[in-house]
């Protein structure tokens, strides 16, 4: 049996319950018994070499992975992962980071900033209060510069191309100049030449996974449940949501995944 690699997804860590969101009480304690049980989070890189079978599937290794780059992200998740020595990936907005010095997180001494609700942060961008609830490049430095995150592309607009532009080749046009942009900044504000890019609601297109690889993304994510081997597509990598529960759910799921005949069956079978 060959081993599987569990990609777990989040979005928000953050006290305010809602869509697609983990408490700061709920991850600390997913992390804490991910480290209790022998867990070791891998850097993007290190998942790409194991998926491809440069590197073996080491038992109890997983990829943790975030979404679009949300303040929180900082306050909440840095902190407790550096606290317990792992690591994670999040996919970033390029087109949402902003400028300006850190602020402060959960790790440092003092007040901390609000870290709204999924549907409030998305009503924030909507009408312009983009920095109040993404990251900045001076945070994504810090979080890169000690190793406990890796920073990646998901896209430079977050936008629906299929459903903005009617025409193909227009379409086609408007993608590459978005995915483009994103490797550009990646490169010029971090120094990182991304080969991990994440579909924006795991939407796309064959002509965009084929315009993502010509512009030097080689590890492709997905948000479809299931199992990744050294037999899955590099292009279409699967991971699975979290849910807030601290009830080991993540560590169960995590051995779930891990396994490629379980993992398979489950995927087969789920409804949740």
């Amino acid at each position: 049996m060959s081993r599987a690699l569990p990609i777990p997804m989040y979005h928000h860590i953050s006290p305010e319950p809602g869509l697609v969101t983990s408490s700061p009480t709920t991850f600390r304690s997913q992390m804490r018994q991910l480290a209790e049980a022998g867990y070791r989070s891998l850097h993007a890189d290190e998942a790409l070499a194991a998926l491809r079978g440069e590197t073996p599937i080491a038992r109890k290794s997983m990829l943790l992975t975030f979404d679009d780059g949300f303040l929180d992200n900082w306050v909440h998740a840095y902190p407790i992962l550096k606290e317990y020595g792992l690591c994670a990936t999040v996919f970033v907005i390029t087109g949402r980071i902003g400028d300006g010095p850190r602020r402060p997180n959960a790790g440092d001494i003092g007040p901390i900033p609000a870290t709204p609700s999924h549907r409030a942060c998305h009503e924030a961008v909507q009408s312009g209060r983009t920095d109040d609830v993404m990251m900045r490049w001076s945070e994504l430095e810090e979080m890169l510069a000690t190793g406990v995150f890796d920073i990646h592309s998901h896209t430079h607009s977050h936008r629906r191309w299929d459903q903005e532009i009617a025409d193909p080749e227009q379409r086609i046009e408007a993608v590459e100049r978005d995915l483009q942009l994103s490797q550009n900044l990646l490169r010029e504000r971090l120094g990182v030449t991304s080969r991990h890019l994440c579909w924006p609601w795991g939407v796309y297109e064959e002509r965009w996974r084929e315009a993502a690889l010509r512009i030097g993304f080689e590890a492709l994510y997905t948000t479809r449940p299931g199992i990744n081997t050294q037999k899955t597509r590099i292009d279409a990598i699967h991971r699975f949501p979290v849910k807030d529960r601290a009830d080991a759910w993540l560590v169960k799921r995590s051995g779930l995944y891990g396994n490629s005949w379980l993992g398979s069956l489950y995927s087969s079978l789920r409804r949740d």
